[in-house]
């Protein structure tokens, strides 16, 4: 779908913002009160059930919570949340790295609507171009999940949900245009609804911004480039559904996304990447009997990125690079309760990787065939989750891998976990083929996780305490003059956090000490922080909601660029020093569907690093209109 379609139906959101408030014949001053549910949560177990039944470190993020996120992006979103620390290379629409537990990026395995988006070149998703206009809500799972999910899992799975429709439910418009610093608009426009046996979902969204400079200019590889790096993000997902009988339905959907955004490398060259991300998917889902429900599904998602970089015609250089992977996904799951209080998950997989790209790759398709085993019981006080997956992998051979997680109730309010899981994960066709840069010895990384916890859940306070210990062998990591190589690595830490409802005041807050460490140098693993405290709150005064953010974060470290060898060597590691960021929110319910919402983030201008050299904004505001019946 075109930018300029985009931005017509943008216009038309506004309009629509506009006149909601006049339509909706709802006194501002009006309240409702509603019954706080217990979430469900797909990701933990491949099956829908409560939060706190789940007995891994799972995160919910609602719509409610996405909807007053303001401006912010995906990887701001994610930030937020225990457990998690972020990187970008300069900006909202640059390379951006998510850490669960300390472990790499690209050990973190992303679905959308709970199949796989991802680059099998570079590794990881680039979640820069996934907005959160197009998002219903997000699950995040934490520690290793390869028995659930197959291979790369070592970190954890974030799980992005699209919108969509349901039974029974009238025709919902929702949308919202908002304005800030660096002339960043932002506007999207959704329906859903239903009508017979038809379910149905749209939405569709458009972003701009001029951005600020990528690169700092103390930035040590000679990067920065004096200008702006903005961006434009178009965006579309869609869903229908068809009820032909009662428990029987068939799905398809579509997500599409394309970001055009600027970077840093060199002065004189306005520097781009543009990434696209598609999926397209089909769906049956059978209710059986009463006992059996099973899911047949077929997906197929593209990653693709195209870099515009200065061309040296002299060196056969373009100054075009294109990476695109092609992943289709065959699944069968049948969900099956074998008993009261039990239930057991058999799933049959298959993934197919294929690489497009303008760099030449000895290799550029791998398949994988997998089974599973899912097993789950609530037994009185006592709760078990065992899983056991085999992947056979075209170019590795069989891996095998298990989860065994025990939960036991001391009291109603209190529950201690314990959890033990194995992960593996694949090096990327760039670690194996990439000219100049790879190792086609390179051999899979392999996991061992041990954790133990304590969680509370009483009335509107929450909490938990969680010990971790996740050793990593065959660990890929770059080094010298870019080669890469595998060594052994421990991500262990603990993570504290808590939850409170006062009345109309809400209070929550974390703390993380994380050890990601090179065994092999004793050194800290680059880019995430060993200690983060992070805080939050907010009142509901009439009308009015206003709030707080404010995270901590210790040092961390970088590999300085070495300009004398044009690569990041591994012996120049440079630290990267603490910071403190402050963020403040307010809205205002113009009416029981319209809001007014206002962000300011970085409100004492705090200029700090998450990556070497590379810039994090400034003091910023975003205003935003938002409705949503």
């Amino acid at each position: 779908m075109s930018s300029f379609t985009l931005r017509h139906l943008s216009g038309v959101a506004g309009a629509v913002l506009v006149s909601a408030p006049a339509l909706a014949q709802v006194s501002p001053s009006a309240q409702t009160s509603a019954t706080q549910l217990d979430p469900i949560t797909v990701t933990a177990a491949r099956a829908p059930q409560p939060l706190s039944a789940a007995l891994g470190d799972v995160t919910v993020i609602d719509a409610d919570t996405i909807a007053r996120a303001g401006q912010s992006s995906l990887a701001d979103l994610l930030q937020r949340e225990h457990g998690i620390d972020v990187a970008t290379n300069g900006g909202p629409q640059t390379v951006t790295s998510v850490f669960i537990r300390g472990a790499n990026s690209a050990q973190t395995v992303f679905l959308i609507d709970g199949a796989r988006v991802g680059s099998s070149t570079a590794g990881g998703a680039g979640i820069n171009a996934i907005p959160l206009s197009q998002i219903e809500r997000i699950e995040i799972l934490r520690g290793p999940a390869s028995s659930l999910y197959g291979a790369d899992a070592i970190g954890g799975v974030i799980n992005i949900i699209t919108r969509r429709g349901s039974a029974g439910t009238a025709l919902a418009l929702t949308g919202s245009v908002g304005y800030g610093s660096w002339n960043t608009q932002k506007a999207d426009i959704g329906l859903t609804g239903s009508q017979g046996m038809w379910n149905y979902a749209l939405s569709l969204g458009h972003a701009r911004s001029d951005g600020y400079s990528a690169a700092k200019p103390s930035e040590p590889g000679g990067l920065y480039n004096p200008d702006r790096d903005g961006y434009k993000l178009d965006t579309a997902s869609g869903r229908l559904g068809m009820m032909w009988a009662e428990g029987q339905e068939l799905e398809a959907s579509f997500f599409q996304s394309r970001l055009n955004g600027q970077y840093d490398g060199g002065a004189g060259f306005d520097q781009r990447a543009i990434q696209k991300i598609e999926s397209l998917g089909l769906a049956s889902n059978n209710r059986i009997n009463s006992l059996w429900t099973s899911r047949l599904r077929a997906v197929k998602t593209v990653d693709d990125n195209v870099s515009l970089s200065e061309p040296f015609p002299a060196f056969g250089v373009t100054g075009r690079a294109q990476f695109r992977t092609r992943q289709t996904q065959f699944s069968w799951q049948n969900d099956l309760a074998i008993a009261p209080g039990q239930e057991l998950s058999l799933a049959a997989e298959r993934r197919e990787e294929d690489v497009d790209s303008d760099t030449r790759f000895n290799a550029t398709s791998r398949n994988t065939n997998s089974a599973l085993a899912i097993y789950r019981a609530d037994l009185g006080v006592h709760h078990v989750q065992a899983n056991l997956r085999y992947d056979r992998v075209s170019s590795y051979g069989n891996r095998t891998t298990g989860g065994l997680s025990y939960g036991f109730d001391l009291t109603p309010a209190w529950q201690l976990t314990a959890a033990a899981n194995t992960g593996f994960r694949l090096p990327t066709f760039n670690d194996l083929y990439y000219p100049g840069f790879s190792n086609p010895n390179l051999q899979p990384e392999k996991s061992k996780n041990y954790e133990a916890g304590v969680r509370y859940r009483q009335g509107g306070a929450t909490g938990s305490l969680i010990a971790y210990h996740n050793k990593v062998d065959n660990l890929i990591q770059y080094q010298g003059r870019a080669t890469v190589v595998n060594k052994d690595a421990t991500l262990k830490g603990i993570t504290l956090t808590a939850a409170q409802q006062f009345g109309a005041t809400s209070v929550r807050g974390s703390i993380d000490i994380v050890d990601p460490k090179d065994n092999n140098t004793g050194e800290q693993l680059t880019r995430r922080a060993r200690q983060v405290l992070k805080l939050a709150g907010d009142h509901q005064l009439g009308a009015w909601r206003v709030g707080a953010e404010w995270v901590l974060s210790g040092k961390r470290s970088d590999t300085s660029y070495n300009a004398s060898i044009g690569a990041f060597g591994a012996n120049e590691t440079t630290r990267l020093g603490g910071y403190s960021l402050l963020n403040l929110t307010a809205s205002y319910d113009i009416t029981r569907q319209a809001q007014v919402q206002v962000r300011w983030n970085n409100v004492t201008d705090k200029d700090y690093e998450l990556a070497r050299g590379y810039a994090t904004p400034g003091s910023n505001v975003f205003v935003n209109l938002v409705y949503r019946p």
